[in-house]
């Protein structure tokens, strides 16, 4: 006869849960007027000093009630300084740095886009994760497409020049004309950056996604560079071509069923001086250094987004969350005998040079 041991819950640890849970629920709503505030200005007018209701109102061309409840909502969350004794809210002096910042909201728009797709998506998606079936990039809204090459454009072109230069050879090749791959191109905007900063470089696309070649051609086209830039559709293990002076993996790594197959297809694909160039996520190797709130956003969009692709490929994605360990693991897997992690600013990401 077995004993069930009952266990008493505390009462204010069950309301404590429940607290947090609703605190999710209303950060998670209260991102949309984080993002009215980007696209009315209203952020920017809050900057330039207090302000009461009226006078954001005035400022912004709103209407009263819209910016009364926007700045509640905006001191709520403690973004916002309100002083009962004269009505005005403040904007303090980091947050505007934050949110004032023109490339830091653009990358938050993205993000806000970004997340409204997924909502549109998780209807679909969640009965594949009951099942443990994969959700390809090609079975996603094409609104998700074009968040998603706003957030890639955001956070890492601005930071391409520097980036490209802090590599050993990598710059100097590229410069006197020579030949780049990037794996997972996407929208192509990574291709016509490299086209507009080597003139006299060739630059190749590949993804499996037909949809989005056919985006990077017509990017490349308006930018006037098609001459220089060929997108084509193939996997990360078969796209052709050999003697590449750079391949390129910006965010997509961590996508794939096979990175440590991907790796060794770019490998063989290098000129005999080469590198490959990995941009992934900045992320600590141990699962509790990275239990933080950055680490909570890399781990569900790797949840809902890039695992989900790498299992549709039956294989063993990485996932958003790899760290630099896991990666030094896959290159040395690969054949890589070299991995140099590059000293540069870079927000969001890490980089690592790989050599054969």
């Amino acid at each position: 006869m077995t004993t069930q041991v009952q266990t008493e819950i505390d009462p204010a640890a069950v309301e404590a849960a429940m607290e947090k849970v609703l605190g999710d629920f209303a950060a998670a709503i209260g991102v949309t007027t984080v993002l009215l505030g980007i696209s009315s200005g209203a952020w920017k007018a809050l900057a330039t000093g207090p302000a009461t209701p009226a006078d954001l109102a005035d400022r912004v061309g709103t209407v009263e009630p819209y910016a009364r409840e926007w700045l509640a909502a905006q001191a709520a969350a403690g973004y916002v300084d309100y002083d009962h004794a004269d009505g005005t809210f403040t904007l303090p002096a980091a947050v505007t740095a934050v949110l004032t910042d023109d490339a830091t909201t653009a990358l938050f728009s993205a993000f806000g886009d970004a997340m409204a797709v997924m909502g549109a998506d998780l209807a679909r998606f969640r009965d594949r994760f009951a099942a443990g079936q994969g959700f390809g990039w090609h079975e996603r809204s094409p609104g998700h497409w074009e968040a998603m090459a706003q957030i890639s454009d955001a956070s890492v072109i601005p930071f391409l020049p520097a980036w490209l230069a802090a590599m050993d050879g990598g710059d100097e090749r590229l410069a006197a004309g020579g030949k780049v791959a990037d794996i997972g191109c996407g929208y192509g905007g990574l291709l016509t950056a490299l086209a507009g900063l080597y003139p006299r470089a060739t630059v190749y696309g590949f993804d499996y996604h037909d949809a989005s070649v056919a985006r990077a051609r017509s990017t490349a086209s308006d930018a006037r560079v098609s001459d220089r830039v060929r997108a084509e559709v193939a996997t990360a293990k078969d796209y052709p071509g050999t003697a590449y002076d750079l391949i390129t993996f910006v965010d997509s790594l961590h996508d794939l069923g096979d990175p440590v197959g991907a790796l060794v297809h770019a490998r063989e694909a290098l000129a005999p001086d080469g590198s490959v160039l990995l941009i992934e996520p900045a992320a600590a190797d141990r699962l509790e250094d990275n239990l933080t709130p950055v680490g909570r956003l890399w781990y569900s969009i790797s949840t809902t987004v890039c695992t989900p692709n790498g299992v549709a490929q039956e294989g063993q994605p990485l996932g958003t969350v790899a760290g630099e360990a896991k990666l030094r693991a896959a290159a040395a897997a690969a054949g890589f005998t070299r991995v140099d992690r590059l000293d540069v600013e870079a927000p969001m990401n890490l980089l690592l040079q790989l050599r054969p």
